[in-house]
């Protein structure tokens, strides 16, 4: 759901928001907006196509929070490849303000993994697709790890976050906040009741994510089952 021929409505420091063409394709997220900007661009006489989402934070970003949202991009893209699109993060003023933008590659999202209403087109799917479904086991081992040692929780809240691309490969397309942090709800004073429920929900649809593959593996079990009684 975007606004065409639309321009950010933000002034940004480091992007001629005023003069480039953009288009609003997520504003429903918990950190940020994401803003979609395709076309071309001239360097030296040559054109070059351009097709980049830029993520607008919805509160300023002081530099240490600007710090820690690149590190933990960079912890994910260090342990899980290529199934993390790189991002660019700028530090430069928002609407007169100190803050944070990251630009990333547009990524063609083709169907939404982590959301259970498509179990029963998704694990058909990823049968069929085993570099997809071999990335996905290693999302979830991962993410399981995390968890596990350092009480971190990968944000499946978001829609979208962890699709397949056109390509049918894996993608996790989200750059700000990547983590929730468990812990937090013990330490705080008093209950926040968002948080939890954020993630309380990225934990149910890992969970899911977790059942797909299961599924997977009985599909591919029940295919042996025909074949073995055939060679015997």
């Amino acid at each position: 759901m975007g606004r065409e021929n639309d321009r950010i409505d933000h002034l940004i420091g480091c992007i001629p928001t005023r003069s480039m063409p953009a288009t609003l394709i997520a504003s429903s997220g918990h950190h940020c907006e994401v803003w979609r900007s395709s076309g071309t661009v001239r360097r030296k006489g040559w054109r070059s196509p351009l097709d980049i989402v830029i993520k607008i934070p919805r509160q300023p970003l002081s530099a240490h929070e600007a710090k820690t949202l690149q590190r933990e991009h960079g912890q994910l893209r260090k342990a899980l490849g290529e199934i993390v699109p790189p991002a660019l993060f700028v530090r430069t003023r928002i609407d007169g303000v100190e803050s944070l933008v990251a630009m990333a590659p547009t990524v063609s999202r083709w169907f939404d993994l982590a959301n259970p209403a498509h179990e029963a087109e998704a694990a058909p799917l990823l049968s069929q697709l085993p570099e997809a479904r071999h990335a996905l086991k290693r999302f979830v081992e991962q993410a399981e790890l995390w968890y596990a040692k350092e009480d971190k929780v990968i944000d499946l809240y978001g829609l979208d976050n962890l699709v397949l691309d056109r390509n049918r490969q894996l993608r996790y397309i989200d750059s700000f906040g990547v983590f929730f942090y468990a812990d937090l709800l013990h330490l705080v004073p008093e209950h926040d009741a968002a948080l939890a429920n954020r993630i309380a929900l990225s934990r149910r649809r890992l969970a899911y994510l977790q059942h797909l593959l299961a599924l997977c593996n009985e599909r591919d079990n029940a295919d042996a089952e025909p074949a073995a009684r055939a060679a015997d």
